[in-house]
């Protein structure tokens, strides 16, 4: 990976009500979706990543940032900044972003062409969108 060392990452798709996650597996190699955050509650979110940041000793959190098309941060971005400080301050490790831009429709593709229904899409769409995400960053990182 990265000549940091850093080998275990945890991805987030931060959503009004879901929050899809993603990591890479121990070797820090393979990434992995984990499942969602069924949440509205910003704290418990917050809460429920960092006890899966202690479980799976994470060093880096990475948060997609939904950017505009010229890259700028509309009103759901802001909200995702704020999101982040408020997770950066709950954890021990730093907590960076990637743009996400269509990480979503990429994810929606990828359970499409894996011959899934439209319902089991729906279900999985979150996690792929932080798999998505953790890819954008590893890729950044090598």
């Amino acid at each position: 990976m990265s000549d940091t060392g850093i080998r275990r990452v945890l991805a987030v798709d931060f959503g009004d009500a879901r929050t899809g996650l993603a990591a890479t597996d121990w070797t820090g190699t393979i990434p992995v979706p984990l499942g969602r955050i069924d949440a509205r509650d910003e704290a418990h979110v917050v809460k429920a990543i960092a006890a899966l940041v202690a479980e799976r000793e994470t060093q880096v959190v990475v948060v997609g940032m939904p950017l505009s098309a010229d890259g700028t941060t509309g009103p759901r971005a802001q909200r995702t900044a704020a999101f982040r400080e408020r997770l950066q301050a709950a954890l021990q490790v730093p907590v960076h972003t990637v743009d996400e831009s269509s990480s979503t429709d990429e994810a929606h593709e990828r359970l499409k062409a894996g011959g899934l229904k439209a319902s089991r899409r729906k279900q999985l769409a979150d996690s792929v969108a932080a798999l998505v995400i953790l890819e954008r960053y590893l890729s950044r990182s090598r």
